[in-house]
């Protein structure tokens, strides 16, 4: 795999990387991959909007913590198939309160299992395909 070199102004910014996907079918604008996040995640709000509720979720007694080092308990564990390009994905997202940016939060777990590599630097994902 072989990356451009990136222009000054691209490499000055620390951009993350937003994607949009479907999730179960259902198109998600402003997914955020992070590559920090050990876990996927899933606001309870947007687990809503899915027409999905607590039964839906397998439950766990897990904690997460946030950017800002906030522990929040999760809801559960909600499995789901994530689209992106012309991969198909079966994921567990954990399900918190609150808000973001985001409509839902890629971490390494979907990396590795998309046999991905995401570079904020060059705002591009390299996705590995069989063909």
């Amino acid at each position: 795999m072989v990356f451009s070199r990136p222009s000054l102004t691209l490499a000055n910014h620390f951009k993350p990387i937003y994607v949009t996907t479907h999730l179960e079918g259902i198109p998600f604008k402003k997914v955020l991959i992070d590559g920090g996040a050990a876990v996927n995640v899933l606001s309870y709000k947007q687990m809503e909007k899915m027409c999905r509720n607590e039964e839906d979720l397998i439950l766990m007694d897990l904690t997460v913590s946030s950017f800002s080092g906030a522990i929040t308990r999760t809801h559960g564990l909600l499995p789901l198939k994530v689209y992106l390009d012309s991969k198909q994905i079966m994921l567990a997202f954990f399900v918190v309160d609150g808000t973001s940016t985001y409509g839902a939060l890629l971490g390494r777990d979907w990396i590795h299992q998309s046999l991905s590599v995401p570079s904020t630097l060059h705002q591009q994902i390299a996705v590995y395909h069989e063909e």
